[in-house]
């Protein structure tokens, strides 16, 4: 058995509480009463993935077209767009 700690309160005292929307199991403490991802996926965007959005960009696609094509939010296009053009 797999003993997890909460990384609020390092309890011990934790047990399963469902998955996530990617499928990471979550867990909740007793004691804190909070939940929490086990082993938390990365949500940064990768460098091709900002590439693609930046050439894009300088074709003049529109931000909701980028945001349905790339499935990213709008934001996201909106501040990598500020940074590189």
């Amino acid at each position: 058995m797999i003993v997890t700690r909460c990384p609020h309160c390092e309890s011990a005292d934790c047990i399963k509480f469902g998955k996530t929307d990617t499928g990471t199991p979550r867990c909740r403490c007793h004691g804190y009463g909070k939940t929490f991802a086990m082993n938390p996926k990365s949500r940064t965007m990768t460098p091709q993935k900002e590439a693609d959005i930046v050439a894009c960009l300088q074709e003049r696609i529109s931000q909701r077209g980028i945001a349905r094509a790339l499935k990213v939010s709008r934001l996201t296009i909106r501040q990598i767009g500020k940074k590189c053009c």
